[in-house]
């Protein structure tokens, strides 16, 4: 079945009506803001204001889960790493490394289970507390895709880099091409799962055999892929010069002004990321 990974989710929510440049920021402050609380009072807060916005986003949780699962294993290394002693003989809770809080298991000493081989309570916890940051930082980024279009967010990026225009920086064409990227994306993976499926329908096998085997099948998939692309770029090359794109300045349809009540949000979003992080 092809596979479509674009996130966007088109609904009248409180989230979706936000400004995709509020939106961008608040995420990148709220991303730096995690890193910077080393505390569970500060993460709690954090994850708090992550449950509140997923509600209004009316982000969807299974989707949310799936997309969490190819991060299970980094999460359960985290986890594990943090969790374990080869010796726990040699443990001293006074020296461990790391600044994130243990709580009342700080001072906790490690527990053996097989020989030297031991469980450390205070990894735990600050293992817990890796794998919280992580799945917030994969909430928040979620949040953002799901509730904002390619379009807002390369408008969101033109927006940004406007100011470049001074120094004869082509703004308007660096959009272009992020939009353009946005967009090949779904068709580039829609076109491999299409050539892949009719390569296996033909005999090719890419999980068993030989590996030379299987390099010559994937090669059955990836030249066409290719050849597909380069024919896609070429044909939307036409397309563009055929709409005189670059002899005169391109314009909006609806130009979204940055109102007040996004200015406040703003504000009060930013004020709140960098109080966290300074006290958490």
């Amino acid at each position: 079945m092809p596979v479509n990974i674009t996130t966007y989710n088109p609904r009248p929510t409180p989230v979706h009506a936000v400004d995709a440049r509020v939106k961008i920021v608040l995420m990148l402050a709220y991303s730096i803001a995690l890193f910077c609380v080393h505390s569970w009072w500060g993460i709690g807060l954090f994850a708090a204001i992550a449950v509140l916005v997923a509600m209004l986003a009316r982000l969807d949780v299974r989707r949310t889960v799936h997309t969490l699962l190819p991060l299970a294993f980094i999460l359960a290394v985290s986890l594990i790493a943090n969790s374990f002693v080869l010796d726990v003989r040699s443990y001293d809770p006074a020296n461990m490394p790391g600044a994130v809080s243990a709580g009342i298991f700080a001072q906790s000493p490690a527990i053996a289970l097989v020989g030297a081989f031991g469980f450390v309570p205070a990894g735990f916890v600050r293992g817990c507390y890796y794998v919280l940051r992580i799945i917030l930082l994969l909430v928040a980024s979620l949040v953002l895709t799901t509730t904002t279009s390619s379009t807002e967010i390369t408008q969101a990026l033109k927006s940004f880099l406007r100011p470049l225009e001074r120094f004869g920086v082509p703004t308007h064409d660096l959009a272009t091409v992020v939009s353009i990227a946005l967009r090949f994306i779904p068709v580039s993976i829609d076109e491999f799962q299409q050539i892949r499926a009719a390569q296996t329908s033909r005999g090719a096998s890419f999980d068993t055999g030989r590996i030379t085997a299987r390099l010559k099948n994937w090669a059955t998939v990836l030249v066409p892929l290719f050849v597909g692309l380069y024919r896609r770029a070429d044909t939307l090359a036409l397309a563009m010069d055929a709409r005189c794109y670059g002899s005169a300045r391109a314009t909006q349809l609806n130009v979204r002004t940055f109102a007040v009540e996004q200015k406040a949000l703003l504000g009060a979003g930013l004020l709140f990321c960098l109080v966290v992080a300074l006290f958490g």
